[in-house]
């Protein structure tokens, strides 16, 4: 919770069941990362690489803090809540 993760490379890594909460991901890149039941409270994933991430849900993106540069996978929206962020 609360991890400082700014800019990491966070590729494939095993995220399954993490406590996320208010983590700092912005920027980070999350490609093939395993995010099933992850916990994106409040986590910053602005300008973050998802588009590749595995098992991430639109519920996880709307409990999250974004922006339009965070990288969604084709199946996934923005949620309404990140057009107010700063870009």
């Amino acid at each position: 919770m609360g991890a400082k993760l700014q800019g990491a490379d966070l590729r494939g890594v095993n995220l399954r069941g993490a406590y996320l909460i208010a983590a700092d991901l912005r920027d980070a890149d999350l490609g093939t990362a395993d995010l099933i039941g992850a916990d994106l409270r409040d986590a910053d994933i602005s300008g973050a690489k998802l588009s590749e991430s595995i098992f991430l849900t639109q519920m996880q993106l709307n409990a999250a803090k974004g922006n339009a540069r965070t990288k969604l996978p084709p199946f996934l929206t923005y949620p309404s809540h990140w057009a107010a962020t700063n870009i």
